[in-house]
């Protein structure tokens, strides 16, 4: 990296967000370019993999093709899955399915702690000579006419002829990218799930390390799309969580709540006897798959990972795709400079193989929409035809209007019932959320009418569908003037849900400066 000038920096490729998808383009540009080209790697979070959660069981093939086998061999990866069960959840009991859906089989498979593995990444990147910045945010694009030269990052330029996009679902970069140059999209719109996850730290039994058990059903309605995991990722803990669609039409919506009550089901009460959380989480996922993804390219600029829309929602897994798209995004930036690409280079437009999942269930998570036998059934039917049924291109409902008006006022949560029954403020501390005093808030409602009006109409649904509270209703008896809507900042996730369910549109995200936010350990 060289300084252009005293408050603008030059790199050759510059990679915003330190997740999988960034660090395999970031390993694989450094070690093919053999010092030839400068990468720089910038990530807003305090230590790389500190905003990083997700379910984590690997297909990890991607790796063979990023590694040489003594790093892949030295990650840190957990035990391989021994056996994966399906239950469809009733209230009060539950009916293991007898198979368990091709694409959603795990068995022989590895769990991983998604922010160890990261960091292990970040090792072997920066021992090929890659400059890895924490702490760091990228507020907004610089552009050349219509080409991406860099970003601006908290007030300096950083210029590079090439940047990598790997900032993760709904980044504030990409929708700069895509506001500007709507051809990049997709032709559905990206839909998303919020997903809400703890670490439990349970008596220890050997026996069932390995063991993963997914459900459907209950405390969803069958017209919400969504369902629970619980993974034995080791003797004494388990890895558990709920991931429920953002286009639900009840203003009453409420992720937390739901997760919290999925947790009194039998089955999971069995699973969980005796333990207690220990960490907790929420992120965003893609779920729009095929249709819904974002070009890679456009002059100047890569997008990939989840901030491209690469998650297959119906194998439950986005990591892999994720290590693909940065391989492949780092060989076309190879061949743009005129440099060698590695002998295990796909030819162009076939770099990420496992895009052919997503082409054959294309229709897969739009098919819900009729609810969730209508879903499941086409979801079969696209399997066995290899993606020739349903026919044509089923579009997505739009997440941020779908809200139906609310009825009654939602019932407030309930109060915390035991151990492993944490409210949301109880959670969020075990979060590890730090925000530097005096920071001020990344989070803004500049005009508030539109949430009077939507008080009116839906209950003030955002304090209800954020997973960390940062939303609260204004206390009766306020000031006529006073803002309806008060915002707790320091209690924000870095979800950015907020950013696609607001039915008015009102809420003003920005990146947070300074590494503040959660840091993640073990999700």
């Amino acid at each position: 990296m060289s300084a252009a000038a005293a408050d603008r920096l030059e790199t050759d490729v510059l990679i915003v967000g330190g997740g999988f998808a960034g660090l395999a383009c970031a390993i694989r540009l450094a070690r093919a370019s053999e010092g030839k080209l400068s990468v720089l790697l910038l990530e807003k979070a305090s230590r790389i993999g500190g905003h990083l959660l997700s379910g984590a069981v690997l297909r990890p093939r991607a790796l063979d093709r990023l590694l040489t086998p003594e790093e892949r061999g030295a990650l840190p990866l957990g035990p391989v899955v021994v056996a994966d069960h399906f239950h469809a959840l009733l209230p009060g009991f539950s009916l293991r399915l007898p198979f368990v859906p091709p694409k959603m089989r795990m068995k022989g498979l590895p769990m991983l702690d998604v922010g160890a593995v990261a960091r292990a990444l970040a090792e072997i990147a920066a021992g090929l000579g890659v400059e890895i910045v924490t702490s760091q945010t990228a507020d907004t694009l610089l552009w050349d006419g219509d080409r991406v030269a860099g970003v601006a990052s908290d007030g300096d330029e950083i210029g590079a002829a090439c940047t990598v996009l790997a900032e993760g679902p709904a980044g504030l970069l990409a929708a700069e990218l895509l506001k500007r140059n709507p051809a990049l999209r997709g032709p559905n719109l990206q839909t998303y799930a919020v997903g809400v996850k703890e670490v439990l730290e349970v008596p220890a039994d050997p026996d069932k390390t390995g063991r993963v058990l997914h459900t459907f059903g209950w405390p969803l309605p069958w017209s919400l799309y969504g369902g629970g995991f619980l993974y034995r990722t080791a003797p004494d803990r388990i890895a558990l969580g709920l991931a429920v669609a953002l286009d639900s039409t009840d203003p009453g919506f409420d992720p937390h709540e739901l997760f919290r009550r999925w947790k009194t089901h039998p089955l999971i009460r069995r699973e969980t006897a005796g333990g207690k959380p220990v960490a907790y989480g929420a992120r965003l996922i893609p779920e729009g798959g095929w249709f819904s993804r974002t070009a890679p390219a456009a002059p100047g600029v890569r997008i990939v990972g989840d901030a491209a829309g690469l998650v297959d929602a119906m194998e439950l897994k986005g990591l892999h795709l994720a290590i693909e798209s940065g391989i492949d995004a780092a060989d076309g930036i190879l061949r743009d400079r005129g440099l060698p690409v590695p002998a295990n280079a796909l030819p162009p437009g076939d770099g990420i193989p496992s895009l052919d999942g997503l082409r054959r269930t294309k229709n897969y998570r739009a098919a819900f929409r009729g609810g969730l036998p209508v879903g499941m059934g086409m979801a079969g039917l696209a399997w066995i035809t290899r993606g020739l049924l349903p026919p044509g291109r089923i579009a997505q409902r739009d997440e941020r209007h779908c809200l139906r008006p609310a009825k009654a006022a939602p019932p407030a949560p309930r109060p915390e019932s035991g151990p492993l029954d944490l409210g949301i403020d109880s959670d969020l501390y075990l979060a590890n959320l730090s925000y530097r005093d005096g920071t001020p808030s990344h989070i803004s409602i500049p005009d508030p009418s539109p949430c009077r009006d939507c008080i009116a109409r839906y209950g003030a649904p955002c304090t209800r569908f954020c997973p960390a509270a940062v939303y609260e209703r204004a206390p009766d008896g306020a000031p006529a003037d006073a803002p309806p809507i008060r915002i707790r900042h320091e209690n924000c996730l870095q979800c950015r849900t907020c950013t696609l369910k607001c039915p008015s549109d009102a809420i003003r995200w920005t990146t947070p400066v300074h590494g503040n936010g959660p840091d993640f350990r073990g999700l």
